[in-house]
């Protein structure tokens, strides 16, 4: 059961107890529903959203069809008079959400139309991002203004794709990689790229940090990882920088409503269960990664550690259930979790081969807490998780430890029954778990 359902299903008892009134249950959902994404749209909102959408497309078809019967100006004149007429139309009927909703879409999509068009009347060519940068500024205010969160959704993903396409790109005005020069690009490209990712976190509607701040977490782990001004090239810099932001992302994603960390979560668990598989680490098998670290991304990798560490110890951990002793297992394995890069430093198998051993009793100790967690908690979820987790690291290590025995056909067949039995009874103590926390 979802936070929501439990939540719901709490206010309901409550007010058939007398605690609360049925009517303040109703305004105390109403408010905590309300912060959820797309929670205010409903099936006839996302129908007139589809249906502003078929409209801007059928309004390009048949521009399409007529094109060589009208002028430049006319074209243009036609397109700018109804731009205004869709935003002028949007604004009237702001309250009438089945007309304004696919307004508000056929107004957020004629821009890209309307920068099309002048393009081709006019021949114009030129950078490939500056289009839909224009684009999104166009469309800002829509997503600033609108009483419905749709437009700056739009908007927002609209500036995060066009920030990992372009800086990932050698040939636009927010490259970062470097030309086909082999050069630096020039400083101003970083303040662009750091300006459009800032746009996009603040049109960002609601009061979840965690896409804004995980997009900015995958996006600097990108510029790490490719050949720009702050690169990293060794493999300790590089798994040190992956698991500080994912502890960053983890820890700063908090909403107020106290729902659990979703995908931080799941990005963290399964960065721990790849560094697993440093078990295989083979050091000349990795020199065509090697290179040199540039001075920029070597400080900016310690200085996300650093903040990694500190928050990890000040501020609340976000892998278990809040409790005294769930602090101080849940602190200790996100610091683990970092501090075990620190094996890769001038790595050699048996150091590597320690990682791989070290986050094995990381993710085994955090599917057990999750398991006591949530028989303490009565949470059939966490329980859910814990299991789950201890599953897969032991299915996983059996390949890795046993893997190479299984040369014939008869060994396959017996890992097979080995996993059957360890699928029933695992399955038959996750649900005993379960049953107990429900008496």
């Amino acid at each position: 059961m979802s936070y929501y359902k439990r939540f719901r299903a709490d206010l309901k008892g409550a007010a058939a107890a007398g605690i609360i009134t049925p009517e303040q249950a109703a305004k105390v959902w109403e408010l905590s529903y309300s912060g959820r994404l797309f929670a205010s749209f409903k099936a006839v909102h996302w129908i007139a959203a589809a249906a502003g959408l078929f409209i801007a497309l059928g309004v390009i078809l048949v521009a399409a069809h007529n094109w060589d019967k009208l002028g430049a100006m006319a074209k243009m004149g036609a397109f700018l008079l109804l731009f205004a007429g869709a935003a002028e139309a949007s604004l009237r009927l702001e309250e009438r959400p089945a007309a304004a909703i696919p307004l508000e879409t056929l107004w957020f999509f004629m821009p890209a139309l309307g920068i099309g068009l002048y393009a081709q009347i006019f021949n114009l060519s030129g950078d490939p991002v500056k289009p839909y940068l224009a684009w999104a500024a166009i469309s800002a205010p829509l997503a600033a203004f609108s009483r419905r969160p749709l437009a700056a959704y739009l908007v927002s993903f609209l500036l995060f794709a066009v920030l990992f396409w372009g800086t990932l790109g050698s040939s636009n005005m927010l490259a970062l990689t470097a030309s086909y020069g082999n050069t630096a690009q020039p400083l101003w490209h970083w303040a662009l790229a750091l300006a459009v990712l800032a746009g996009g976190a603040a049109l960002y509607p609601g009061q979840k940090l965690g896409m804004p701040l995980g997009a900015a977490a995958v996006w600097t782990f990108f510029m790490l990882a490719a050949d720009t001004a702050i690169k990293v090239r060794s493999e300790a810099l590089v798994l040190l920088a992956g698991m500080s932001l994912a502890v960053l992302w983890l820890s700063w994603s908090r909403r107020p409503d106290g729902e659990k960390a979703g995908l931080p979560l799941t990005v963290w668990t399964a960065s721990v269960y790849a560094m697993t598989f440093f078990w295989h680490y083979k050091p000349h098998a990795y020199n065509s990664f090697r290179g040199t670290d540039t001075a920029y991304g070597a400080a900016l990798t310690w200085l996300i550690f650093a903040g990694a560490l500190l928050t990890a110890l000040l501020r609340p951990q976000r892998l278990l259930p809040e409790g005294r002793e769930e602090n101080y297992v849940g602190k200790g394995l996100l610091a683990a979790s970092m501090l075990g890069a620190f094996l890769l430093f001038g790595a050699t198998e048996s150091s590597a081969k320690l990682l791989g051993v070290l986050a094995n009793f990381i993710l085994a100790a955090f599917g057990v807490g999750c398991i006591m967690s949530g028989a303490r908690n009565s949470d059939e979820k966490l329980i859910n998780r814990g299991v789950l987790v201890i599953t897969l690291t032991a299915v996983t290590r059996f390949v890795d430890i046993f893997g190479g025995l299984l040369k014939s056909g008869v060994a396959f067949i017996v890992t097979g029954l080995a996993f059957a039995a360890l699928a029933y009874f695992v399955n038959r103590g996750r649900k005993a778990l379960i049953e107990a926390v429900k008496k």
